[in-house]
């Protein structure tokens, strides 16, 4: 019962953390084809406020994956040893790379006088930097999420992530290049 319990809050953290990535992303996706200032500071608020939220989803998974790990699979594991170090790592770009981003979006968006957004404030919705994180972030949750139910060995466990990441490099510049042709 207690395994199942622990096995529960596991899988809630994880859908908390799916929710979260998938409203930053889609706000970030609105804020890409905004074509008002006032729409293009609700879009960033939103997602500061879902980059904010990223880290209190991984200690909900964290914890009771720790529990997991000791009392049940061991560290023996690719799919542990790899999903633990990609979830790290992903903590660690949300609040490095992607909300310092964020924020300075919603900053600009607050500052701007005009209705329709400027050169200036576009050019930071469309950084690079921030849509190869965050779409790098997104694909190695699904990695995560594919990790702990197949449970890969160690071969497929790192071609899972380097796909993962692999992905993210490649969407991030065709999504950019769809959005500026777009516009």
């Amino acid at each position: 019962m207690f395994y199942n319990v622990v096995l529960f809050l596991h899988i809630l953290g994880t859908v908390v953390m799916f929710a979260a990535v998938g409203v930053t992303v889609t706000a970030m996706a609105a804020m890409l084809y905004a074509n008002k200032t006032e729409s293009l500071r609700e879009w960033s608020s939103l997602a500061v406020k879902m980059d904010i939220l990223l880290p209190f989803s991984v200690i909900i998974v964290l914890v009771p994956g720790l529990f997991l790990v000791f009392s049940t699979w061991g560290w023996g594991e690719a799919w542990v040893n790899l999903s633990l170090a990609a979830l790290l790592l992903m903590t660690f770009m949300g609040p490095l790379i992607n909300l310092p981003r964020l924020k300075a979006i919603l900053a600009a968006a607050n500052k701007e006088l005009e209705s329709t957004p400027s050169l200036q404030l576009q050019a930071k919705v469309k950084d690079r930097v921030l849509w190869h994180s965050v779409l790098i972030m997104t694909l190695m949750l699904v990695a995560i999420l594919f990790l702990m139910t197949v449970k890969p060995v160690w071969i497929g466990s790192l071609i899972t992530l380097f796909i993962a990441i692999g992905g993210g490099f490649i969407a991030a510049p065709i999504v950019l290049s769809k959005a500026s042709s777009s516009t």
